[in-house]
C-alpha cells in the first residue's frame, strides 16, 4: 500500500498526503486520494449509472428503427426487396447476436467511445453479405495513401483497408474524431466523492453528549476527555448490542441525512450527462410530449441513421448495385409519430390528401393489407380540385349536366371523389 501511495504522490505532486479516514475502495485502490479516485471513476464512464441509463435508453430506441433494402429508380419509385443481406441486417448478423443485440452493441459502442468499426463478412462464392461483427474498442490510427485509406488498431496489432470496414463516429474528422470527454462531469464527481468520504468519516459528529437536567456542566478539560473515554469504553464493551453509561448524561443525535450529498449539484450533473448523450430526463422517464419526442428523433436519431445508411450502402452493395439505386434505408418516421392518438390524427390527414393508401397506413400499425388489393388505391377528398378545371367541376357538381361541360379531365377528377362528382367528403378514406 505504501508503494501505491508514493506512486500517487509522485503523479499528483502533492507531497505528504493528508491523513483521511475514507471508504475502503478509496483507501485500498487509490491511496486515500480523492482526486485520483474521481479521475478513474469518471474515466470508466460506463460504470456510472446515469451514463449507462442514457446510453442504454438511446440504444434501445435506435434498435427499433425499421431497416429496409430498397431499389430507387430515376423517377423516385421505390421497390422493397429481401435477400440474404437484408436477413443479416434484420434477423441474424452473426452466430452470437440477433439483430436487436447487434444494433444495441453498435450504438452503445458509438455513444461510449464516439467511434465504432463493423467488419462485414461476405460469401466467397456468391459475394453476398453473411455476417457482421462490431470490432472491440481499442486505439487506432488512420493512414491515407493516395486514394486508399487504412486503419491500424494498436490493441490487436492489425491493419484494415477502410473500404473493408463500416465506420461510424459521432465527431467526424479525418483523424477519426475525438474521444468522449466528460471533464466537467469528472470535476463534479470529485466534489461528490469528497462529500461521500466526509459522510463516511467516523470522526464526523454524530451526537451531542450533555448533562441531564439539574446536573452541573462545568467540567474541566481533562474531565471532558475522561468522560468521553469512559463512554467509548462502554460502547466497546457492548453486550448483545446493549451499552451502559451514567444517567447524568443524555445523548442528542445529529441527523446529517439531508446534507450528505448536494442534491441540486447531483441533479445538475445528471442533466449534463443526459444532454451529452442526446437524451433528456423526460424521454428516459417516459414523460416526453409528442413534440419533444419528435425533436429528439429529428435532431439525435436521424443524423446517426443517415450516416449508417450511407456507410452500409457504400460497403455492402457493389458500385454497380448502387448505380441501379440499391440502398439501405432506416425509417425513422415511425419513431416520430409514436403514439396511437398521433398516428390516428396523422392518418386522417394523409389519407384524405392521397399521400398514403389504406395498406400503407395499416402497415404502420402492424396490420396486414386488405384482401384483393382493396387497400392499394389512393383516394382524395372532393373538396380539392385541379385549379384549371375548377369552374367546370363546380358546375358539374351543381347538376348542370345539360350544358355538357364535363370534359375528360373533369370526369377523371370527379370520379376520384366518388360517382360523377356527387360523393361527399365522408366517402373518402
Amino acid at each position: 500500500m505504501g508503494k501505491i501511495k508514493n506512486f500517487i504522490q509522485r503523479i499528483v505532486g502533492r507531497g505528504k498526503e493528508k491523513e483521511l479516514t475514507v471508504r475502503s475502495i478509496v483507501t485500498d485502490m487509490y491511496g486515500g486520494n480523492v482526486g485520483w479516485f474521481a479521475y478513474n471513476y469518471a474515466s470508466n464512464i460506463y460504470s456510472i449509472p446515469e451514463v449507462r441509463t442514457a446510453i442504454e435508453t438511446f440504444a434501445d430506441i435506435f434498435s427499433t428503427v425499421p431497416r429496409y433494402f430498397e431499389r430507387v429508380d430515376k423517377h423516385s419509385n421505390i421497390e422493397y426487396f429481401e435477400n440474404a443481406a437484408s436477413r443479416v441486417i434484420n434477423l441474424k448478423p452473426n452466430p452470437l447476436q440477433n439483430a436487436t443485440q447487434f444494433w444495441k452493441n453498435l450504438i452503445t459502442n458509438l455513444m461510449l467511445y464516439s467511434n465504432v468499426f463493423v467488419e462485414p463478412s461476405f460469401n466467397g462464392k456468391t459475394g453476398e453479405l453473411e455476417q457482421l461483427y462490431v470490432l472491440p474498442q481499442t486505439s487506432f490510427d488512420f493512414t491515407l495513401n493516395g486514394n486508399t485509406a487504412t486503419v491500424k488498431f494498436s490493441g490487436f496489432d492489425k491493419s484494415y483497408d477502410l473500404d473493408d470496414l463500416i465506420y461510424i463516429n459521432r465527431y467526424p474528422s479525418l483523424n477519426g474524431g475525438k474521444r468522449n470527454d466528460l471533464g466537467l462531469y469528472e470535476m463534479v464527481i470529485q466534489a461528490l466523492a469528497a462529500q461521500a468520504i466526509n459522510v463516511a468519516d467516523p470522526k464526523k459528529p454524530r451526537a451531542i453528549l450533555q448533562s441531564s437536567a439539574g446536573q452541573s456542566g462545568n467540567l474541566k478539560e481533562r474531565d471532558k476527555t475522561g468522560v468521553l473515554k469512559d463512554l467509548k469504553g462502554n460502547f466497546d464493551e457492548t453486550v448483545n448490542g446493549i451499552v451502559y453509561f451514567d444517567p447524568q448524561w443524555k445523548v442528542t443525535a445529529i441527523n446529517w441525512t439531508e446534507n450528505d450529498v448536494n442534491r441540486e449539484l447531483m441533479k445538475s450533473v445528471i442533466n449534463i450527462v443526459y444532454n451529452y448523450f442526446g437524451m433528456t430526463e423526460e424521454i428516459i422517464n417516459n414523460k416526453a410530449t409528442e413534440i419533444e419526442y419528435q425533436l429528439f428523433v429529428k435532431n439525435k436519431i436521424e443524423p446517426i441513421a443517415k450516416q449508417i445508411e450511407q456507410e452500409f450502402t457504400s460497403k455492402i452493395f457493389s458500385k454497380r448495385e448502387i448505380e441501379f439505386g440499391n440502398r439501405l434505408e432506416l425509417d425513422t418516421f415511425n419513431l416520430s409519430v409514436s403514439t396511437l392518438a398521433a398516428k390516428t390524427q396523422f392518418f386522417s390527414v394523409v389519407g384524405r390528401g392521397g399521400i398514403m393508401n389504406i395498406d400503407e397506413m395499416r402497415e404502420n400499425i402492424g396490420m396486414p393489407p386488405l384482401p384483393n388489393g382493396l387497400g392499394k388505391m389512393y383516394r382524395v377528398t372532393a373538396d380539392t380540385v385541379n385549379i384549371e378545371i375548377v369552374d367546370k367541376y363546380q358546375k358539374a357538381k351543381n347538376g348542370n349536366a345539360a350544358e355538357n361541360i364535363i370534359t375528360d379531365d373533369t370526369q377523371s377528377a370527379t370520379s376520384e371523389g366518388g360517382n360523377n362528382g356527387q360523393a361527399e367528403d365522408t366517402e373518402s378514406v
